[in-house]
Order: structure tokens, then sequence, then C-alpha cells
């Protein structure tokens, strides 16, 4: 059966300035730092000198210690001295010198722990896989998800709460059926629930729904006592009030006039009021725009009082700083000479000083030099990074078309097999991907994906096999869904022919089948979400098979083959 891909974990963290990004297992673990238990005792190295837990996003300082990228970077940043030292060897810590150390937090996240519900939970894995084992953790305290419940509990017991014991659950009500809180449904069934039978409020004892005490002005509702429409007499039999209504016919026509004067009345107050209102914004609206017309100029004059100002301060510091100079060659000049030196000295050193101005002129105007050929270095810097990228991206191009086929056949040669799975079990390479192939020299895009350590439920125990569409130049004049069926084959290296193949048939309404970057599609993305097999091919099937070689020399063979029957050449 074809099923999706499963979505890679993504990445976030902290970035800054000659620092890595830390993982997600990394950031999840900051609150439980100081709280893990591991299997073998930690190391000295590994335990962070700042806040004494387990290294994690470790940095290496210019002294050779590691710590938490948040502990150096707290310590660089609120450190009173200009250069913080080392809690440990009272060493200068200088930010330019730290750096990630990539090999410690490798060989961190494969460190041994048991879970933080220990001993309730006797699990044991790598420091990576914690919270991916949290999230399934049957001891792992919960939060009730019910609005108004604040419960903590195990993972385990949970369901049970939410379904039974919560107050805070939504319970139907048993006669409007409308959803409310266990400790609400009560309340409401008793004083608000329209469904509700209750004594007629005119004391004809009847019982009748609640809603409908208040439209007893609908005659299809038989009360035994009403009033008059008009409230003009007092509650009384039914029959005596619609004598009355018959009989006091003018005066309810009276009534209903004097009622609409007063209506027509509150309404011409209203429109003036509202004409009023209008005119009013009208003004104001002319104000803010006057006043807008004003604010313009007096802001441009601002802007470029500040600039101003900024460079008079700018100025006024280069004064200071060269007065604070002549100042202190004074006080040198000063406590050297005493009124009997000879003036002969004094003339030597004037013309030292001299020959010493012309050097720094001359070196100031190397200076600007030197920073002219920067600037032109850097220009053709990036140009010849441009180019390197072009032509990168034109070997990458002739590589694709030296090594697309346009029959809807793929032959896969994967490499370094063992080497490979090794390195998705670590999580370094989550899949393999092959060069695109096409059903034909103007049909479908496609290419294959591989997980050698198995993807979702085939994870470290079989190959995953996939395939996905991906953007071609000829996607408009395609019919979409694709509908052609794909078979996956591992071919037989003894030359017995034992290849194993599946194959699936394309679901329409699968969107992994739509046409890439189209509306239907969930994104604008150059290709689908891949679609194929979790569980192809065990791994005892793959490398212990009896009558059959399918991993030889360290190389795996993949063939994908599209039935292209029926598709017509444009």
């Amino acid at each position: 059966m074809a099923t999706k891909e499963s979505d890679p974990s993504g990445s976030g963290g902290l970035s800054r300035q000659n620092s890595g990004v830390a993982g997600p297992w990394e950031s999840d673990l900051t609150a439980v730092q100081h709280s893990l238990k591991f299997v073998k005792k930690l190391e000295e190295h590994y335990v962070c000198p700042t806040c004494k837990g387990v290294v994690l996003n470790p940095h290496q300082t210019g002294c050779g210690h590691i710590f938490c990228y948040r502990c150096i970077q707290g310590l660089l940043e609120n450190s009173p001295a200009t250069t913080p030292a080392c809690p440990l060897d009272r060493g200068l810590i200088k930010s330019d010198e730290v750096f990630q150390d990539n090999c410690c937090k490798r060989e961190i996240s494969n460190l041994e722990v048991y879970c933080t519900n220990s001993p309730n939970c006797s699990h044991r894995m790598t420091l990576c896989r914690l919270q991916e084992h949290l999230q399934a953790c049957p001891f792992e305290s919960l939060r009730c998800s019910n609005a108004g419940c604040s419960e903590i509990m195990p993972r385990k017991d949970l369901q049970e709460h939410l379904t039974i014991s919560c107050s805070c659950r939504m319970e139907p009500c048993h006669y409007c059926k409308h959803p409310y809180t266990c400790y609400q449904l009560e309340d409401h069934e008793r004083h608000s629930c329209p469904e509700v039978e209750i004594t007629c409020p005119n004391k004809c004892f009847q019982m009748i729904r609640r809603c409908m005490v208040n439209i007893q002005h609908d005659r299809q509702f038989y009360c035994l006592t009403t009033n008059c429409y008009f409230s003009l007499c007092e509650q009384g039999r039914r029959a005596q009030v619609q004598v009355h209504e018959e009989t006091a016919l003018n005066n309810h026509i009276l009534l209903v006039l004097g009622s609409n004067t007063k209506l027509e009345t509150k309404m011409e107050i209203l429109q003036q009021e509202v004409l009023l209102r209008h005119k009013e914004l009208q003004e104001r609206s002319r104000q803010v725009s006057r006043l807008e017309e004003v604010v313009r100029p007096l802001a441009q004059q601002v802007s470029g009082c500040d600039n101003t100002l900024s460079a008079v301060q700018r100025s006024l510091e280069d004064q200071r700083d060269n007065i604070s100079s002549v100042q202190l060659q004074l006080e040198e000049l000063s406590s050297v000479f005493a009124p009997g030196v000879a003036r002969e000295e004094l003339g030597q050193i004037r013309a030292s000083l001299d020959a010493l101005r012309q050097q720094v002129s001359v070196t100031e105007g190397l200076k600007d030099h030197l920073g002219e050929l920067k600037k032109t270095y850097m220009c053709h810097s990036r140009l010849l990074s441009i180019h390197t990228a072009q032509l990168e991206c034109n070997e990458e191009h002739f590589r694709e078309l030296e090594s697309t086929s346009y029959d809807g056949k793929l032959i896969w040669k994967l490499r370094d097999y063992r080497k490979r799975k090794e390195a998705e079990a670590r999580g370094q390479a989550p899949c393999l991907s092959s060069a695109p192939f096409h059903t034909g020299r103007n049909g479908y895009k496609m290419a294959a994906r591989a997980y050698l350590n198995g993807d979702g439920a085939g994870r470290d125990t079989h190959l995953s096999l996939y395939v996905v569409l991906m953007r071609g130049d000829f996607d408009p004049l395609l019919p979409w869904p694709f509908r052609q069926p794909v078979s996956f084959s591992v071919l037989d290296q003894s030359g017995t022919k034992n290849h194993l193949t599946m194959s699936f048939k394309p679901d329409p309404e699968n969107t992994s089948f739509h046409r890439p970057g189209s509306a239907s599609a969930t994104t604008n993305a150059p290709t689908n979400v891949a679609s194929g097999f979790q569980c192809f091919a065990s791994h005892a099937q793959l490398e212990t098979a009896k009558n059959a070689i399918y991993v030889r020399d360290d190389t795996l063979f993949v063939k994908v083959k599209v039935d292209t029957s029926g598709l017509e050449d444009l």
C-alpha cells in the first residue's frame, strides 16, 4: 500500500556570530538539563563549568574549555569587563575565539540516559532520542486539556480523566443537546435550558417548555389566562380578555397612533444628531489634513537637524580627543625639560616631530590606497563567487542531463550501503535522492528516494522506497492527476533474477499525485510529498538472502519503472 513520506524533523535554535545552531532535542532539554540521569557517570569535560549541567549545544573557548551556548553567550553579554574571564583558569575569553564543538556535540548526543520519569519508567535511550521517547512515555506528566482544568497527571491516566472524571469536560444537555461543562450542566438544566418543561407562569397549571414562556402572545399557545396586548387591564380569564380586545378597538388604535408619533419624533431627533456628527467629522478631517501639511516640513527639518547634530557631536568628540592628546604631550615635555635645557635639543626634538608627521601623512596615504585595493579585491571576490556558483549550477545541470532517462525507467546504483545506513541510524543523513527521470521527452518528471535505515513504521528494520513527482517543463500540457502505475525492484546481483518487486497505483484524490506547485497542492514547492513503501524489504531479507544477492561489494541496485501505457506523446 502506498504511504506518504514522513516529515523530517525541523531544526531551530539560537544563532550568533561564531556559533552554530542548536538541534531541536537540545532546545527541548533545557528545562531538564540538571535532572538528567546518565547510565554511565558523566565525564567531567561534558559538564558545563557555569551551570554545572550537561553541556547543550557545546561551544569551545580559546582556552580549550567547553560551555553551553546559552552560558557562554550570557558570560559574554553580561560581563562588566571588556573581555570576561574563564571561571576555571581565569583566562580571558574572546568572542572571536569561541566556536561550536560539533565533535563534542555528537559524543554528548549518543550518551545513554534513563527516562526522566524513572523509576516509574525503566527505558534507556541516547540523549538525542530522549524527547522522542517523552512524547510517548506513559508516565510523562501532562496537564488536562479541558478549558478551566489545571490538574496534572501521567499520560496513561489522561484519557480516563478527560472522558470520565474531569469536571470541566463537555457533556450534552439531556433536553436541548447543546454541550456544557459538567459543573455548568445542572445549573443550565435547572434555570436556563429552553427545552425543560416548567409550570406556566400564568398559574394555569399547565406544564410548558421554558422557551414558550417568552412567546405567550402567540395565539397557537393556549393558556387558560392571558393579558391584553396593550396591558390596559388586569390579568384575567382568556374569554374576558377576548371580549375586552373586541370592545376597546378604538382605544387600541389611538395607542398605536400615539406610539408612532413618539417614534417619528425620536427619529427626527436622531437624524439631526447624525447630521451634526457628520459635519463635525468632516471638519475634524479637514483639521487633520491641515495639521499633516504643517507637520510634514517640520518633520523634515527635525530629521535634518538630527543629522547636523550627529555630525557636530562627532566633530566635538574628535576635537576633545585631539586636545587630550596635545595636553598629554605638553605634560610629558614639561616633565622632561627643565628651564636650563639647551635650545638646540628642543630644536632637534621639533625636527624629529616634523619628520614623524611626514611619515604619518605618508602612512595615511598608503592606508587610503590599501582601502581602495581592498574594495577592488572584494568586488572581484564577489564576481568570482558569482561565476563559481554559476559554474557549479551548470555542472550539476550537465550531470543531471547525462544521467536522465526518458523511458519511465530508472536504474539507481547505491554505493557504500552499510556506511550510509549507519549514518541514517545516527540521524546524520535523513534520506537519499536519485537523479530525476522522465516518462518521455515531454513527459512527467520524477525522482526516487530511499531510506536505507527505514522511515516511519519501517525505521531500523526495513528499507523504505518512495517516488516523488517534481515540477517539469511540460506540466501544463500533461493530464493531472498522475495515474500511471509505479513499480519498485531491488535487483538480484547473483544472476538468478530473484528480484524483490512491489508496485502501486496512484490514488487520484491524494495531493501527492496532483500537479506540483499548482493550486491543488498544499504548498508551492517544486516537488510533491513522496509516496511509496515504508516497509519495502527487511534488512535481514536484503543482507542475508539465501537464493539471491542484493548487496554485493557494499552496493545495492534499485529499479523504478513507470507504466507508460496509455500516455500519448505531445
